[in-house]
Order: structure tokens, then sequence, then C-alpha cells
């Protein structure tokens, strides 16, 4: 994990991951460079089962383990999707 993924959110399953480079792998999980204007997209299930989002504000860095995704509140905002 880098030093600008201090938040993290519970990620049941993952859905989606669209528009991001490949994915280097660490100890935390896989990190994936984000680039805004690949359009990327990250769909999963929150803990609770609901369907969310990542919307990215600008470049960043994520980490996606198999339970949790590290991300940078200034960089992201996580909305409700339909998940079907």
């Amino acid at each position: 994990m880098s030093v600008n993924e201090s938040n993290s959110v519970g990620c049941s399953k993952l859905i989606d991951v669209r528009g991001c480079k490949a994915p280097n792998t660490t100890k935390q999980g896989k990190q994936y460079s984000i680039d805004i204007n690949d359009d990327p997209r990250v769909l999963f299930k929150d803990t609770i089962g609901n369907g969310r989002e990542m919307k990215f504000k600008r470049n960043c860095t994520i980490t996606i383990s198999p339970e949790k995704i590290f991300y940078n509140r200034d960089d992201v905002e996580i909305k409700p999707a339909s998940i079907t």
C-alpha cells in the first residue's frame, strides 16, 4: 500500500475493474495505477452486499485486497451502483 492510500472500504466481491493499467502485486493486494483519461471504473459489492462504484477525481493509485480496497479519500468518490 502506498502512502497515498490512507483509507479503505470493505469489499466482499469485486465486480469490474475497467480502464486501469495492469496491476502490480504487493503484500497488501493488487495495486492499480489510475489515469482518469482512460475512463477508469471499479464496481464492487461492499460487506453488506450493496453495489458500489468508485469514481476518480484525478490520477492516483488504489490497492485491492480480497477484503478491502485501499485509496486516498481526496482522489476517490464512492457512490451507490446498481449491480445485477
